[in-house]
């Protein structure tokens, strides 16, 4: 076999060969081709049905109309409240503590928390000196030492008296030898004259006259001596008296201490704190027991300064404003006061002064507790034939009300603010509806839509309110 025949057919190499790039850009136009046909049947379609819809009927718009919630203006009489808050105080109070030192020996049964106790009485006797009485011992400190001492100064004060008694006696004794010795001075002055008068005679000698000039000396001497022992007598008492009067006061000093054994309280209660027991060694100054009367309480309260120039001139003229007292319990109840006294000075910190709010406990069957923290409000000014309204409803210097079913603009003239409400004096009607909402778009003019849910009142504004601001009165 040949080579050629081996090999098999001839191919022909020369046949043409299409690129891949002409077949991509050939399906790109096909598919444009596609999407205008497309897109040009949906248009036609479009177009039909657009002329097939009716022409709508225009309307020509109206004025537009805005909901809004008014406020129903009315006249009448408030009283501005003033609003505190404070802890309540005992206004007696008192922790009594040992005046002497020693054991206690006896207390009151019992000695617990809670226990009453009566109250000592004062009284100042016809000399001008005072004395207790009365009272319930409430503790006793070893008495015996004490009672030494009293009897120790007593006897001393004794024996004082005892020195002024003879003092007294040697007064008379020398008196009486005063008088001995005059009569005896006498009688030695006749003889030395007698015997002056012999020796002139010559008939006594001179020795004689000497010898009655001594004896008469002598008597001289005795007299002088009585009556310098009786010039000092007054002296001498006047020592005994002064050490009289110190023993007489060691008396009363030991009697006070011995009076200060026996604890009792000067003001009626029952016992808030206990610190010692029986048995137990105080010495000066230790506290016994605190004993609280809380028959009237006080509740400091700081209120502001401008607050406080409202309330003042009532004070002042001891027209005591009066005061609503509610704890933060809902059942717990109110009580009344009154506003008797205020600080003379503003704390610097919280630029605040404190009133006090007196309340008598006697008039309710359950007491205002000291240390009770209270909500309270002051009754402030009162104020006449006002107007109140939401200071919200002012609207620069202005208010917008209702009348006919539009908008109409007034001014109006203020006489306070309180709060969230501010008291109109003039430029409102009574029964005046007084818009509260929108007020930055209306203008006189605009027409509005008052629902009847839309209308505030007085009532529905301080219903709002935490705390009452305004009391209206009849």
């Amino acid at each position: 076999m040949t080579s050629e025949q081996k090999q098999g057919p001839a191919v022909d190499n020369t046949a043409e060969i299409v690129p891949p790039q002409k077949h991509i850009i050939y399906g790109i136009i096909m598919s444009l081709l596609l999407m205008l046909i497309i897109g040009g049947a949906g248009y036609a379609t479009t177009i039909h049905f657009a002329s097939l819809k009716k022409e709508p009927t225009r309307v020509t718009p109206g004025k537009k109309v805005f909901s809004v919630q008014v406020f129903q203006a009315e006249p009448a009489t408030v009283q501005e409240m003033i609003q505190g808050f404070g802890t309540v105080l005992a206004m007696q109070k008192v922790t009594l503590s040992a005046q002497v030192a020693g054991e206690i020996v006896e207390t009151i049964q019992p000695l617990k928390i809670g226990q009453s106790i009566s109250a000592t009485t004062q009284i100042t006797g016809s000399d001008g000196k005072s004395r207790i009485t009365g009272g319930e011992l409430i503790a006793r400190i070893d008495p015996k030492t004490y009672q030494e001492k009293v009897d120790q100064a007593t006897d001393r004060l004794r024996e004082d008296q005892a020195e002024i008694n003879r003092l007294v006696q040697e007064a008379k004794n020398l008196q009486r030898r005063l008088v001995i010795q005059n009569k005896s001075m006498a009688t030695f002055e006749k003889e030395y004259n007698r015997v002056k008068d012999l020796v002139k005679q010559q008939i006594a000698s001179p020795s004689d006259l000497t010898t009655a000039e001594l004896d008469l000396s002598r008597y001289e001497d005795a007299m002088v001596q009585v009556e310098t022992e009786l010039a000092l007598i007054p002296e001498r008492k006047n020592q005994i008296l002064a050490r009289i009067q110190t023993h007489q006061n060691d008396i009363e000093i030991a009697i006070l201490d011995l009076n200060r054994t026996s604890v009792k309280s000067p003001v009626s209660g029952q016992f808030s704190e206990i610190h010692v027991d029986r048995g137990q060694y105080v010495r000066i100054g230790d506290p016994l027991v605190t004993v609280v009367n809380f028959d009237r309480v006080e509740i400091p309260i700081g209120i502001p300064l401008k607050d406080y120039l409202k309330i003042i001139p009532q004070i002042r003229n001891r027209k005591y404003p009066r005061a609503i007292i509610r704890t933060n319990s809902a059942n717990a109840g109110t009580w009344e006061g009154l506003v008797t006294r205020a600080a003379p000075v503003a704390d610097t910190q919280t630029r605040t002064v404190q009133v006090f709010v007196v309340v008598d406990n006697d008039n309710y069957g359950s007491p205002l507790l000291p240390g009770t923290f209270v909500n309270v409000i002051i009754a402030g000014p009162v104020y006449e034939n006002v107007i109140p309204i939401p200071r919200e409803a002012i609207f620069q210097n202005n208010v917008f009300v209702v009348r006919d079913g539009k908008v109409l603009g007034l001014t109006v003239q203020q006489q306070t603010k309180i709060q969230s409400l501010s008291l109109i004096e003039s430029g409102l009607q009574p029964g005046d509806q007084v818009i509260l909402t929108n007020l930055d778009t209306l203008k006189t003019g605009d027409l509005v839509n008052v629902s009847e849910q839309g209308i505030l009142t007085l009532e529905d504004e301080l219903k709002r309110l935490p705390f009452p601001i305004l009391k209206k009165l009849d």
